[in-house]
């Protein structure tokens, strides 16, 4: 089943980002996380559950599979797919790659992950390469941690010379469009263009993972980073509404940023993120449920429902910029369900007109909210095991 989706089908639209009629994945906590005992087994254990579910994460009402009038069948739900939330995916399979081949570049956990990821690539090859936007450009960074890897360990190491020149290509092809062909607010911020919407105007959170930190990561990579200047505006909310997933996505981007242009702590825009950061953690902490241990969607209304995914990425965040919000990360272990799906994730979504919209946005199993607890994971693994960076 494809939904069809006209230029002037706003019903249609609209019915992907409510839940009305649908069978939303909200299984209750597997355990109580107040008193749950994480041990680096158990971790293990884990991340193989859930790189194992987000695998086989798809969309098996065809509710949420879609074709535009141009002909692009478009899916944010299924695992096999060239969108942000599997770009996102990739981003966890490379942090978990990463940490186990640092230890042992032949272990069978680093190997297989690896492979894992090269296999979508060759997928989504095979499928074709979709348009550009901010969300589709996520896939790159991903693309660049594996390119300067290679380069890291020696040519060869981890990508034969095909794909290694098909990986140049691409960061260079896409880093090129971001720069000079990407829609520009005013103020000369990367308006978020979507696959579905332009978004005229519009700066998102999103952005600073979705493009921010991919460019930054192949800047560094080519020797030719990007800093843009943006003069001071004022500007407007959507819908005053502070929502979770929006706001995880500038906890996980400042420390990832920060690690990724090793900028000194004296630098003016280093201390103007910490500060940042820390401003927006001090926020989050008095607004988790205490009940669930999770952020709830909209952040300052309790009678929102909790969402794991957004919870994810602010224990990630915070765990990456410190290296202990460990109740946070075993509240959100405690959604994965027996088989490595992830309970009460909030579907993708356009921005909304008003808080009502957040409320309603339908909880199913997604690619992201795998990744983001893979993310959340692996950098408690690299706070037990004392990595300072």
């Amino acid at each position: 089943m494809v939904l069809q989706i006209t230029e002037d089908n706003r019903q249609t639209a609209t019915a992907l980002f409510t839940a009305d009629g649908f069978d939303e994945l909200v299984p209750p906590p597997a355990f109580d996380y107040r008193t749950y005992e994480l041990n680096p087994d158990e971790a293990e254990d884990k991340l193989a559950l859930l790189i194992k579910g987000m695998t086989e994460v798809a969309d098996k009402t065809g509710r949420f599979v879609y074709q535009l009038p141009d002909g692009r069948i478009i899916d944010t739900c299924t695992y096999h797919r060239w969108e942000w939330p599997q770009a996102i995916g990739m981003n966890g399979l490379f942090d978990y790659y990463q940490l186990r081949s640092s230890q042992n570049p032949s272990d069978p956990s680093a190997q297989h992950t690896l492979a894992l990821m090269k296999e979508w690539y060759h997928q989504r090859v095979e499928e074709g390469i979709p348009a550009k936007n901010i969300n589709s450009m996520a896939v790159m960074y991903s693309v660049a941690c594996l390119l300067d890897l290679d380069q890291q360990r020696g040519k060869g190491s981890l990508l034969d010379e095909e794909w290694r020149e098909r990986f140049e290509g691409w960061v260079d092809e896409w880093a090129e469009w971001i720069m000079n062909e990407l829609p520009r607010t005013p103020q000369g911020g990367f308006q978020h263009v979507t696959f579905r919407l332009a978004n005229e105007g519009q700066l998102w959170d999103d952005t600073l993972m979705m493009t921010v930190i991919p460019l930054t990561k192949i800047g560094l990579l080519l020797n030719r980073p990007h800093y843009i200047e943006e003069a001071g505006t004022s500007g407007t909310h959507s819908s005053d509404a502070p929502w979770a997933r929006g706001n995880c996505w500038i906890t996980l981007a400042i420390p990832m940023f920060l690690e990724l242009t090793g900028l000194s702590p004296s630098d003016p825009v280093h201390r103007m993120l910490v500060s940042t950061l820390r401003r927006q953690v001090d926020a989050l902490l008095p607004l988790r449920d205490a009940a669930s241990g999770l952020w709830h969607t909209l952040l300052d209304d309790p009678t929102s429902y909790v969402e794991t995914s957004g919870s994810s990425g602010f224990v990630g965040g915070i765990l990456m910029a410190i290296r202990l919000v460990i109740s946070g990360l075993k509240a959100c272990l405690a959604q994965v369900t027996p088989t490595g799906q992830v309970g009460n994730v909030s579907k993708g979504t356009p921005a909304g007109k008003d808080r009502k919209f957040y409320k309603g946005i339908p909880r199913m199993g997604m690619v992201y909210g795998n990744s983001l607890l893979i993310v959340a994971l692996v950098q408690w693994m690299r706070l037990t095991k004392g990595e300072s960076k």
